[in-house]
This record gives structure tokens, C-alpha cells and sequence, in this order.
């Protein structure tokens, strides 16, 4: 298991990092007020999304300082903002350009312009991060590649990490039924998997094997690893 300092897993285990990553109070609200410009959203890694106004002088660092307060996100080196382009793959947006001076594809070059905030730099190990916010979101950039297959893994272990996300969600195991009603509700398990077994039954029983011997372990841990 990665071994993070004890302030970053207590606050993971307390569960501060999900207030903190909705928490928009310290945004500048000029940067929502702008008269000019292009109307933008940036998709964040919790699926949640940011309305705002793109002025065409704003360079795209300058955006992803905007998006990092947001989080209060201190470690933002290893975070970037990019765009689908033609061919359906992310583009990075350059930090010292323009952000409207990106060559965005022709059906993003009208109406509401989408970007989408996400790890742009991975390292061996957690142990290297500092904060605790950056911790939180590189467990969401995990949980969202192995559900959309980006990150493919064998099927024991997609169920084992499934178990250890409704460990961090819910706490301990209290029974079955519950326990499958929580993960219809949780994008934890690709859908390739469910073309590998037998039954979508079949797949919630293995999760939650792996679960129920989770009992006991702290939010922080479940996360981490």
C-alpha cells in the first residue's frame, strides 16, 4: 500500500476533501462577470461542470490558476486543461497561448466551448504529493479511466477497486442488497467487464467478497491504495 503523511490521510478519512472539492466560495467572481468573450465549460473530474465567460486575452494558464483555486489545488504542475479534438482524443491546451487561439475543432467552433481539467503528469507513487487535494483528485482521474476503459485492468482487479471505492463512499459493508444498490449508483466497473462474465450478478458478487474484507478500513486508506 502507498503511504501518504498522516494530515493528508486524516483529511481524506474525515472526508473534508469532498466540501473542499465543491467548495467554489474563493472563486473570483469577475472571471463569471466578464462581458466579452466566449462562453466556456470545464468539465471537472467529478463529472461536475464550470460555466464561465473565456476573454480573448486570457491565457491558458491563467485559466487553470482559475480552475486550481477552485479546489484550493496548491500542486497544479501536475494538472493541464485539453479539448477533444477531430479524431475524438484529447489535445492540451499550451499554457502560454491564448486559450482562444487553439485550433479547436470545427464543431466546437460555435456555441459553448468545452474543456475538460484532468492529471496531465503521473508520478510512481503518491508518496510524492504533498497535499491532500491532490491526492483526492488523482483518485478521481484513477476511478474515471478504469470506468471508461482508458486504463484497462483484469476483471479481479477492476472488482477489487471497486470495493475499495464504496469503502471510501459509504464506509463498512452492511449487506447485499445495499451494497448493489450502491453500485448501480457509482461508475466503478467498465462495461467490458460485464462482457467477460456471465451475469451483471456475477460481477456484484465479486465486489463485494472483496468488500466485506475491507471492514474496518478508513476512508484515507480506501483512497490511497
Amino acid at each position: 500500500m502507498y503511504k501518504v503523511s498522516e494530515d493528508v490521510e486524516l483529511a481524506l478519512q474525515q472526508g473534508k476533501m469532498a466540501s473542499m472539492l465543491c467548495c467554489g466560495s474563493k472563486w473570483s467572481k469577475v472571471s463569471f462577470m466578464m462581458a466579452e468573450g466566449r462562453k466556456a465549460q470545464v468539465v471537472l473530474l467529478d463529472e461536475r461542470r464550470l460555466d464561465m465567460m473565456v476573454q480573448p486575452k486570457l491565457y491558458a494558464g491563467d485559466l487553470l490558476d482559475i480552475v486550481a483555486s477552485h479546489f484550493n489545488l496548491k500542486e497544479k504542475e501536475y494538472f493541464g486543461l485539453c479539448f477533444l479534438d477531430e479524431t475524438n482524443h484529447f489535445t492540451w491546451l499550451q499554457l502560454d497561448r491564448k486559450v482562444l487561439e487553439h485550433d479547436f475543432p470545427k464543431k466546437q467552433s460555435t456555441g459553448t466551448l468545452i474543456l475538460y481539467f484532468s492529471v496531465r503528469f503521473y508520478i510512481e507513487s503518491i508518496a510524492y504529493l504533498r497535499d491532500k487535494v491532490t491526492v483526492e483528485l488523482f483518485y478521481l482521474q484513477a476511478k474515471q479511466a478504469i470506468f471508461k476503459g482508458t486504463v484497462e485492468c483484469d476483471s479481479e482487479t477492476a472488482f477489487e477497486l471497486a470495493a475499495h471505492v464504496l469503502q471510501a463512499a459509504h464506509g463498512d459493508y452492511e449487506d447485499d442488497d445495499i451494497t448493489r444498490s450502491q453500485l448501480k449508483k457509482l461508475p466503478v466497473l467498465p462495461t467490458s467487464i460485464f462482457k467477460d462474465h456471465p451475469s451483471i450478478q456475477y460481477c456484484e458478487d465479486r465486489v463485494i467478497d472483496h468488500y466485506k474484507k475491507l471492514s474496518g478500513q478508513s476512508r484515507g486508506s480506501a483512497i490511497v491504495k
